[in-house]
């Protein structure tokens, strides 16, 4: 292990040289560290390395506050400004590696635009996994959006500016309430195909099973749009940040567990890049159906 990840894996988020407090909410803050050179690790490509086992309870003890601050800094951000790094701190407590290959994007400065507006809540760790080169791994569940029930495992890489950062997400079986209304969705190359256009969940709760029958996979973002509005019109900019909510991101995952979802009518959509470089969606990789 290098001292530096040494460093860093004891220090956690305690940074104070390159630390930016946010406010996260009344009683909360958060600190991320000012965007860094872009240059990925290659010990955060390789991570996790070497046999694992669980975190001792001190460091454990710091791996959750890690978390805590993370998810401070999600929470803080401003969806209303996704230029303004200062205004979405939560964009640099990710790994380059992350960013470029999870989220397939070229800056920090993307990062707050594939958050969509993202808020966490209901953040349970279950597992705190500790590794030779300095990175952890956590399972936990979480609420997405208000209405995406999670369960993931994250890798932490240690980066030299104290802060602990997410490098590499792997989705698991989501928590699935015992009424929820499943929905199967085929997801073409082109195309989204749900079973059926009208769900009938009274009490908000749906599960969507996606069926990959593409020649790949491809991701699935749910959002509610204003009254009438289509995949083409958000690419068009003809809504506001008010006129659209994300509902959940799969993350990887064939299966999203909602909750709460109101009445009325939901939009998949794909921003995968398409051959001319449009997203797919531009080429029917689009869906809608309606909650009642």
């Amino acid at each position: 292990m290098r001292p530096t990840h040494l460093f860093a894996a004891a220090a956690l988020s305690l940074s104070t040289s390159v630390a930016v407090p946010v406010a996260a909410a009344a009683t909360t803050t958060c600190t991320a560290p000012a965007p860094g050179p872009w240059t990925a690790d290659p010990g955060s490509a390789a991570a996790p390395s070497g046999p694992g086992r669980p975190a001792a309870p001190a460091t454990a003890a710091r791996v959750r506050a890690a978390i805590r601050n993370f998810v401070a800094c999600v929470n803080a951000g401003d969806p209303a400004r996704p230029d303004d790094l200062a205004a979405n701190p939560a964009a640099t407590l990710f790994t380059v590696h992350f960013i470029t290959t999870f989220m397939h994007q070229d800056s920090y400065a993307a990062v707050p635009r594939v958050l969509g507006g993202l808020h966490i809540d209901r953040m349970r760790t279950t597992e705190i996994i500790a590794y030779p080169d300095g990175s952890f791994s956590t399972e936990g569940t979480y609420l997405a959006y208000g209405h995406k029930l999670a369960h993931e495992r994250w890798n932490w890489w240690p980066d030299p500016d104290g802060h602990l950062k997410v490098n590499k997400l792997e989705p698991l079986a989501p928590p699935v309430p015992p009424d929820a209304v499943s929905l199967g969705v085929e997801v073409g190359d082109y195309y989204y195909r749900p079973d059926t256009p009208v769900v009938r969940a009274p009490g908000g709760k749906v599960v969507l099973r996606f069926r990959q029958s593409g020649a790949q996979r491809h991701e699935a973002i749910l959002f509610r749009l204003s009254d009438g509005a289509t995949a083409a019109d958000l690419f068009d900019g003809k809504l506001t940040p008010g006129q659209v909510t994300t509902i959940g991101q799969d993350n990887g995952s064939d299966v999203m567990s909602l909750v709460a979802l109101r009445p009325g009518v939901y939009t998949l959509i794909s921003f995968e890049p398409g051959p001319d470089g449009r997203p797919l969606a531009l080429h029917g990789l689009t869906a809608q159906f309606r909650v009642c």
